[in-house]
């Protein structure tokens, strides 16, 4: 016999009531949880639609009445040299005051050039320096051999006095260079004339002269005044007697950055400049033909070419030749010879292939090292007329 046991009446209407209570709090329970998550899921799709808004504050200059300036209509310019870099500048002592007394009255009134003068350095591309060597061979500024059988030159600043003291020059304006030069080309370079600037200490003997773009504080280092003179406002002046080796007629052809002067016998034989000083430094000297029609080794500044000089073998000849930079920088210098009646070869632009004017045969070695330095520009090294120093 099994026993079963029975809930009574009331027991099992509270049994009935309690499940009641216990479903209808789990379907509130589960109401909430899902409202909850409802809420959670809209918040994460609403947030990124929610932008600030950046707050832009803006700024009105005052208005200030524009002042009219006058323009000033360019004038035309010869070519000038390219500025040199910024290390390349020179420091002078300035005039204070446009005093008479800055720059030396001339003998005679100098005319006004009719180009328009600029105050740019010159610079060169692809700077092909001369380097010590040369001293031995007289190639560069000429070496300190005197048995070289070289011109016998000296180097002279413009901005000192011959005691060293400096003294008004303005490096900006050509014309101080220009006057300076002039007051010497007339002087024949007298050394009364000369001595009225500073002489650096050392003196050098040039057999030739052919100077590629080289720095300009290159002058001043050959001649021992490194330390003693800016690479700006000085000039260096060769002179020697020298014996003609052939009977013929002969002019010389070359070019200045900035200045180069030849006198043969206290005649001005040539004036090859830079393009924006050579009209005022020619001071009435014509070149002749065909001056502007061959290129130089400097940028496109062309060659000139001096008188043609009829002389007699064994014929001593005083021979001068100046050069100098006038704004500091760069410089370069070429001089050549020209026989009448010789045959040249010619490059490609038609220009004559002609010998550097010399007073010593040229060494193996100096020939190399110029043709090395020149590049594309050729000299003629086998008709080469020496005129050996007396």
């Amino acid at each position: 016999m099994s026993l079963h046991a029975q809930l009574s009446p009331e027991a099992a209407a509270k049994l009935a009531a309690m499940q009641r209570q216990s479903t209808i709090t789990s379907i509130i329970i589960a109401f909430l949880v899902i409202l909850l998550m409802g809420l959670l899921l809209a918040i994460i799709l609403i947030a990124p639609t929610i932008q600030e808004v950046p707050v832009l504050v803006s700024y009105t200059p005052p208005v200030v009445q524009e002042q009219q300036i006058d323009q000033v209509k360019p004038t035309p310019r010869q070519q000038q040299k390219p500025s040199a870099p910024p290390s390349a500048r020179t420091r002078v002592i300035t005039a204070a005051t446009t005093q008479s007394l800055a720059i030396p009255q001339m003998d005679e009134p100098v005319s006004e050039p009719t180009v328009d003068f600029g105050a740019g350095e010159d610079f060169a591309e692809g700077i092909a320096g001369f380097g010590e060597g040369a001293t031995a061979g007289s190639g560069g500024f000429g070496s300190s051999n005197q048995a070289s059988g070289g011109l016998k030159g000296s180097l002279y600043d413009f901005k000192q006095t011959p005691r060293g003291k400096p003294i008004a020059y303005d490096l900006g304006n050509p014309q101080e260079f220009i006057e300076r030069v002039l007051r010497l080309q007339r002087s024949r370079y007298s050394d009364a004339a000369l001595r009225r600037h500073f002489e650096a200490p050392n003196s050098l003997y040039l057999t030739h002269l052919a100077i590629p773009f080289s720095a300009a504080a290159e002058g001043p280092s050959y001649f021992g005044a490194k330390d003693q003179m800016q690479p700006s406002g000085w000039v260096a002046h060769y002179r020697g007697r020298v014996k003609v080796p052939k009977t013929g007629k002969y002019r010389l052809s070359g070019l200045g950055d900035d200045y180069l002067v030849v006198l043969v016998d206290g005649k001005v034989r040539l004036v090859g400049s830079w393009s924006d000083i050579q009209p005022a430094v020619a001071n009435g000297w014509e070149p002749t033909e065909p001056t502007g029609q061959h290129r130089s080794p400097f940028h496109q500044v062309r060659l000139v070419y001096g008188d043609w000089m009829s002389l007699r073998e064994g014929q001593e000849i005083d021979v001068q030749i100046a050069l100098g930079e006038r704004p500091g920088g760069h410089v370069g210098f070429l001089l050549q010879v020209e026989e009448q009646g010789v045959s040249y070869r010619s490059d490609v632009s038609g220009r004559p292939i002609l010998p550097l004017f010399t007073t010593a045969p040229f060494a193996p070695e100096e020939r190399a090292r110029l043709t090395k330095v020149f590049g594309s520009y050729e000299f003629e090294w086998e008709q080469v007329p020496i005129f050996f120093q007396k």
